[in-house]
């Protein structure tokens, strides 16, 4: 009788305890059982009931705490807070991890594409009288910024965080903060180069989508943003009804 050899079985992959009591402790917060504000056991109270060592338990908390999920103070009347990451937060969080992943500028161009015409398009339909007397403001700063090629792309980064914020959508304006941080970092200046012509262009299309945003036209704030970003042509998710006709810029 042969001899059969035997099944290679693997190994396998053993969660850290600091990592699980962190998901846990994550998930009573996020599920609302440990609503913001609530104090935390203190760290020797939390070792007792969890039955872990010290330094896992402390670990477990430094992760939420990176993760904006808890507020911890040290020493004798310290302790932890429940609480929920800023946007300032999380836009931190995200250009930090693109920083690090350094997604090619093709990926984070189309990225913009996407997300910034929609903005343009809520920003026109939600802004107030005073973002939109931002939005013109900047751009005449932006003008007389047009020789100095740092300052010009610093008022255009500044033009559009105003116009995100103006939008009154939380979730793609700290998106596209963080994007286009990035973006900023990586492509505007190339892309301009100090060429005069094109930082009057690009000037000019700003004023052009503010135009659109201060007089409430969100169709056209989203084709004249798409045409900014030189957004390709494939389709027009806009149809006739959606604020104004589609051939009115």
């Amino acid at each position: 009788m042969s001899e059969q050899k035997a099944t290679v079985i693997g190994a396998i992959e053993v969660p850290r305890p600091a990592d699980v009591y962190a998901d846990l402790i994550r998930g009573k917060i996020l599920d609302g059982e440990l609503p913001i504000g609530t104090q935390l056991p203190t760290e020797r109270q939390l070792v007792e009931e969890s039955g872990l060592a010290r330094s896992v338990v402390r670990e477990s908390l430094q992760q939420l705490q990176r993760q904006g999920l808890i507020n911890t103070k040290p020493g004798r009347h310290g302790g932890s807070v429940v609480s929920r990451p800023t946007a300032d937060a999380v836009m931190e969080s995200v250009d930090l991890h693109l920083q690090g992943w350094a997604p090619n500028n093709h990926a984070l161009v189309q990225s913009r594409q996407v997300m910034e015409p929609w903005i343009a398009y809520f920003a026109a339909e939600q802004r107030t009288d005073e973002q939109a007397a931002e939005l013109q403001l900047i751009d005449e700063k932006t003008a007389e910024a047009i020789t100095g090629l740092h300052d010009f792309v610093a008022c255009k980064a500044q033009w559009h965080s105003t116009l995100a914020q103006a939008s009154h959508n939380e979730v793609l304006s700290t998106l596209m903060g963080a994007v286009a941080r990035s973006i900023f970092r990586q492509v505007e200046v190339i892309t301009l180069q100090g060429d005069r012509e094109s930082m009057e262009q690009s000037l000019a299309e700003h004023r052009a989508v503010t135009d659109a945003v201060v007089n409430h036209r969100p169709a056209a704030a989203y084709r004249l943003m798409s045409g900014h970003l030189r957004t390709p042509p494939v389709f027009d998710p806009l149809h006739e009804g959606a604020g104004e006709p589609m051939g009115e810029v």
